[in-house]
């Protein structure tokens, strides 16, 4: 028999600076390959949004938006550089769809070619060099055009993606933050980044929610780990984000073994995959159990069952809950959880394939909406299992 879930804390009102959601599940950001690809938001893409609203979600996520185009910073680099037309289309498109769904825009670099100290990467032959201070304040004001821009377009708030290894991630991070000079070096001055972009775009949007995605473990030696992202994560909330969404891994520490990692190291390693027990679901929670803040927490990696995530909330370490991989499988999933309909768990198999598919398209240029190809191709999908499993062998450098 059925049971619907109405009296749940997970479809209990959650808010955020202010901005008040429907219920506690998020749609996390995940890749946008149509609109990296094309630079345009497409008929497709906005079909899809549409879809993710109908499916229930409090509140949706959009793929990480550059807010620098690719290759070298000049001091008139901005927003309206990137080019990508027509993303005012996603943020309409939801709304109308249900007025109670909020959008999120995602903000990330584009591929900038360079990190704040230069490093060495076990899938790169040479090193990455190092930022100048100037290119630093460049990309400051970049991200906070974004958030201005975000806000004119129609969305209900930003997110900064700082985590799996991005630019904004490695500033945070003492494995790959080696600067001495203020955007290196103790917690403050790793996160003076961060506080620097939302300083400057307060100036324009005011109260306008700012949210960051960030490791809570870079799975590496001298990285961000259970032990010191407290810290790190007081001083994001001091710098005047709203509400924070705690992830890990980064793609050099895929060539640490499974028995090292605790998970298979294919790609990504913040998708763990064959999460096919309690036990190994919603893995990064002990992280937030560390944690002391007074702005919200939202747990993404691992989130499948709502049962088990309704206990989670119980506990109130933890205040939204987020998921991808089982959204690509399955858009509907909080309204089936909702009306008690089938299983509690959702039918992602976090097998990985979906990561597959999402490079296939971008090598290739296909812009299209990345499947589950578990339940779409199965031919694919045991290419995808292939190509996960041989990875780390096939780039890594020897």
């Amino acid at each position: 028999m059925d049971i619907r879930r109405d009296n749940y804390r997970i479809f209990s009102e959650g808010v955020i600076a202010g901005l008040r959601m429907k219920n506690r599940i998020v749609r996390s950001a995940t890749w946008d390959v149509p609109v990296t690809v094309a630079r345009n938001v497409s008929d497709d893409v906005v079909d899809y949004y549409k879809t993710l609203a109908l499916g229930g979600a409090g509140m949706i996520i959009t793929g990480d938006f550059p807010v620098t185009p690719d290759g070298s910073l000049t001091d008139s680099t901005s927003f309206s550089d990137v080019r990508v037309g027509g993303l005012e289309k996603i943020a309409d498109t939801v709304h109308r769809t249900d007025e109670r769904c909020r959008i999120i825009a995602q903000l990330n670099t584009g591929y900038v070619g360079k990190t704040p100290s230069e490093r060495r990467s076990p899938f790169r032959k040479d090193p990455t060099p190092a930022l100048a201070e100037e290119e630093i304040k460049i990309i400051i004001m970049c991200f906070a055009r974004g958030v201005v821009q975000a806000k004119s377009l129609g969305y209900d708030g930003v997110q900064f993606h700082a985590a799996h290894g991005t630019l904004l991630c490695d500033f945070l991070s003492p494995y790959a933050n080696k600067r001495e000079d203020d955007y290196g070096g103790t917690v403050k001055k790793r996160v003076k980044v961060i506080r620097d972009i939302v300083t400057l775009a307060r100036k324009e949007v005011s109260d306008f929610p700012i949210l960051i995605k960030t490791n809570c473990t870079d799975y590496i030696e001298g990285g961000v780990d259970i032990d010191s992202f407290p810290e790190i994560a007081a001083e994001i909330e001091r710098s005047g984000i709203d509400a924070i969404e705690v992830s890990g891994g980064r793609y050099d520490c895929l060539v640490r073994s499974k028995e090292e990692l605790g998970f298979r190291p294919v790609p990504g390693a913040e998708s763990h995959t064959r999460i096919n027990s309690l036990d190994k679901q919603s893995y990064f929670y002990p992280y937030i159990e560390m944690l002391n803040l007074s702005i919200p927490v939202i747990l993404v990696g691992g989130n499948k069952d709502v049962e088990y995530l309704e206990k989670l909330l119980s506990f109130g370490r933890v205040d939204f809950m987020a998921m991808c991989r089982p959204f690509i499988c399955e858009p509907g999933l909080p309204n089936r959880w909702l009306s008690g309909e089938g299983k509690s768990v959702a039918q992602c198999k976090s097998c990985n394939s979906c990561i597959y598919d999402m490079y296939m398209n971008f090598i290739n240029k296909n812009a299209r909406i990345t499947r589950c190809l578990y339940k779409a191709d199965k031919d694919e999908h045991k290419r995808a299992q292939k190509w996960l499993s041989s990875w780390v062998e096939n780039h890594k450098v020897q």
